[in-house]
């Protein structure tokens, strides 16, 4: 795939609603890269070593977190306490990102316009919980095909691992790393982040 990295956070506006952007993109060489490796390589070679310079957008068709694919059940979440945690960092005040400072929030818009959250579920709950609503209103990290805004289905299966290969349509499953191997693909219950956050004991 040739990978584009649209790296998103949160600007302040009082009339607009407004994003603070910047785009990267792999070189030519490196197109045989699937979503995680393109994320890999924007860590290592881009966020790393320099400082991002970005530029101010205007977001006009906003996404509501509770309308995005999740790739969990609510089974497939590890941990109701870091989600409470996180929940109290962002009403302080915070955000949530990972150890090398990218945001936690990871995700790829499908042919079919639907956003898929492949990493960050705890993040993204936490900010639902803490009273976000749009995905203009916390810092996320965008996958895309350049000259596309959208990745092939054949690009979303890399989310389900080595059971991949099970699939015929991977809209109807979900994957649990939290079990056994032979019983992590799974029927999906939970079609987006909104019946998910429903679902919690919170």
């Amino acid at each position: 795939m040739d990978g584009v990295v649209r790296l998103v956070y949160p600007c302040r506006s009082t009339d607009r609603v407004m994003v603070r952007l910047s785009l990267s993109r792999t070189p030519s060489s490196k197109k045989d890269m699937d979503v995680y490796d393109i994320v890999d390589w924007f860590r290592d070679e881009i966020f790393s070593k320099s400082s991002i310079k970005g530029f101010d957008e205007e977001i006009r068709d906003r996404v509501p977190l509770r309308d995005v694919v999740n790739l969990h059940n609510r089974d497939g979440l590890r941990d109701m306490s870091q989600i409470r945690s996180m929940t109290r960092n962002i009403i302080s005040g915070g955000d949530i990102l990972s150890s090398d400072g990218l945001p936690n929030i990871k995700l790829v818009k499908t042919e079919r316009n639907e956003w898929v959250l492949f990493d960050g579920h705890h993040s993204m709950l936490a900010y639902m919980l803490a009273g976000r609503k749009y995905l203009d209103e916390v810092p996320h990290l965008i996958v895309e095909d350049a000259g596309r805004t959208h990745v092939p289905d054949k690009e979303i299966l890399v989310f389900f691992g080595k059971h991949k290969a099970e699939l015929e349509n991977w809209r109807k499953h979900v994957i649990n790393w939290q079990t056994s191997e032979g019983n992590q693909l799974q029927k999906r219950i939970q079609d987006n982040m909104g019946e998910l956050l429903d679902a919690l004991p919170i």
